[in-house]
Formats: C-alpha cells, sequence, structure tokens
C-alpha cells in the first residue's frame, strides 16, 4: 500500500473533473472585448456633448488665465458669455460636440488674429453666426475701443500660439 490517504485520490480525482470540465475559456475573452467596446462607446457619446466640450474650455481658459493672474477680465467675462451662447444653440440644435467645436474653428485661426480688436470682431462673426444679434452687437461696441497692446491680450495671443 501507499503511504497517500485515499481520501487525497478522491479529491485530486474531483478537482481535475471540475477543471476539465471548465470548458473554454474563448466566450470570457469575447464577453470582455465586447464589454470594452460598450463601454468605450458609452464613454464617446458622454464626452461627445456640448456641454461637455465647453465646460472643458472654461477649465483650461481659466487654468491659463490664472497663470497669468488676468481671470477676471472683460476678454474672460466675453468669451464666457460666447461659450454660454455657443452651449445654448448647440443644445437647441441637437449638434454633437464635434459639430460644436467647428463653431469655435475662427477662435483658433491664427491668420485671422492678430490683435484684440480681431479677437472682438471673430468673437462677434461666432455670435452672428449662431443668430444672437445683441451679443454680436456688443461685441462690436467692445471691438473699437480694446486696447491692442494690453496685458490681457498679449497673454491671450500667447496662449492662442500668435
Amino acid at each position: 500500500m501507499s503511504d497517500v490517504p485515499s481520501t487525497a485520490v478522491e479529491v485530486v480525482t474531483t478537482a481535475q473533473t471540475v477543471a476539465e470540465s471548465s470548458g473554454p475559456i474563448w466566450p470570457y475573452v469575447v464577453g470582455g472585448i465586447a464589454l470594452v467596446i460598450a463601454a468605450g462607446y458609452w464613454g464617446f457619446k458622454r464626452i461627445n456633448r456640448p456641454s461637455f466640450i465647453i465646460k472643458q474650455i472654461r477649465r483650461r481658459n481659466l487654468k491659463a488665465m490664472k497663470k497669468q493672474g488676468v481671470e477676471s477680465s472683460d476678454a474672460t467675462v466675453d468669451l464666457d458669455k460666447l461659450l454660454s451662447a455657443i452651449e445654448e444653440h448647440a443644445i437647441d440644435k441637437n449638434m454633437t460636440g464635434s459639430d460644436m467645436v467647428k463653431l469655435l474653428a475662427p477662435l483658433n485661426d491664427t491668420n485671422r488674429m492678430k490683435s484684440a480688436k480681431d479677437m472682438y470682431l471673430t468673437m462677434q462673426h461666432i455670435a452672428r453666426d449662431i443668430g444672437n444679434t445683441r451679443l454680436a452687437g456688443e461685441f462690436k461696441t467692445k471691438s473699437t475701443g480694446v486696447k491692442s497692446n494690453s496685458k490681457l491680450m498679449a497673454g491671450l495671443f500667447k496662449r492662442a500660439g500668435i
């Protein structure tokens, strides 16, 4: 006789039977991949909303303004008004985040914005595009009275890469 007790042999044969009957692992792999794809699609849909993108733009602008110490300036307030108007317009028109970003494209055009006056005129153009004539008029009056050599405008142009 051997020194191995008979109960140990029974446990080993039962464990082998359970391990052999567990089946292939591929359904778990495919299920995991499908879960990752579904989570990615859901995440993209959540991120591609106008309110999320506007929130990110505001956060990035506020961070840049705090670096320069001018977070409570007129230009920041005006840009915030424009972003709010664009967000309302995008939500009313059921736009996606990528469609809404196309409305903001003129603000990123370095050939178009050479001075502070150009920035306000660009903001006026965007306000007209979304149909907000009151805001466009406000930006038009501010474009005539803005100083092109202010510290804030120099900081905004530096941030924009101009």
